[in-house]
């Protein structure tokens, strides 16, 4: 059983019954892609205390990065001499 066999099979049915199938696919189709935007966003920090711990953690990441660039900075200067 193939896909043509199963598109010939569907090509056979009386016109009414043909759409009503389209409508119920489509209509399964919409219900599953609106299901799927409606999920709630997971990645999104609900307490105020997580959110302050993102925050301070990204202010830390931002500070060792400049730290780091500088140290590196400083040691290239020294090799250079």
């Amino acid at each position: 059983m193939n896909i043509r066999y199963r598109i010939e099979q569907v090509g056979e049915l009386p016109p009414a019954l043909a759409t009503a199938l389209g409508i119920f696919v489509l209509a399964l189709i919409v219900l599953v892609v609106w299901g799927l935007i409606r999920l709630p966003d997971h990645t999104r920090l609900r307490s105020p205390e997580a959110r302050e711990r993102a925050r301070r953690r990204k202010e830390s990441r931002r500070r060792q990065k400049k730290l780091r660039a500088r140290r590196e900075s400083l040691q290239r200067k020294a090799r250079r001499r």
